[in-house]
């Protein structure tokens, strides 16, 4: 005669799927919370390629900076620290073509209401790379929403291979 699973038993199983199912939850929160981070970031972008200042502005926070490395002319590199203001006035100059900035291969984490974003990224102006290098993003959830407090990039003219496809 079978009699079921003992109490201990019945215990041990109901822990085991409690577990899992807070386990599932925990990577959905987390890959929700990645995506969230990553629509901010090309959202800005796809600000930047429009020429939208006002959008710009809307994926950043007023204390923001961006901390460019850019290459020194007698070697090595030199640190330019430019408010959200000043950087929208650079990347939507109406003498130069619009700035076409691509991300690929996003490493995201997530803790809280702090995210950091690594990517590499490929700058062109019609079509042609310019420039390329890596992205620092750190973002913060502020109302709600994903806000961009600081990026950092390291820059380079060579290397940088043919236009990568767009998504």
């Amino acid at each position: 005669v079978f009699q079921g699973p003992s109490p201990h038993t019945m215990r041990r199983l109901s822990l085991i799927l409690a577990l899992a199912l807070c386990t599932s939850a925990v990577r959905a929160t987390a890959q929700s919370g990645r995506e969230q981070v990553l629509a901010s970031v090309n959202s800005f972008f796809d600000a930047m390629r429009a020429r939208d200042t006002t959008a710009m502005m809307q994926h950043v926070d007023t204390l923001t900076r961006f901390t460019l490395l850019r290459p020194n002319p007698n070697g090595g590199s030199r640190v330019m620290v430019l408010r959200p203001a000043d950087f929208a006035r650079a990347v939507t100059n109406p003498n130069q073509p619009p700035l076409d900035e691509r991300m690929r291969n996003p490493l995201v984490q997530v803790d809280g209401d702090l995210a950091t974003v690594w990517a590499e990224y490929q700058v062109r102006r019609d079509g042609n790379v310019t420039h390329c290098g890596y992205d620092a993003f750190h973002l913060a959830r502020l109302d709600g929403k994903w806000k961009i407090i600081n990026i950092s990039d390291t820059f380079r003219r060579t290397g940088c291979g043919d236009a990568w496809p767009v998504k």
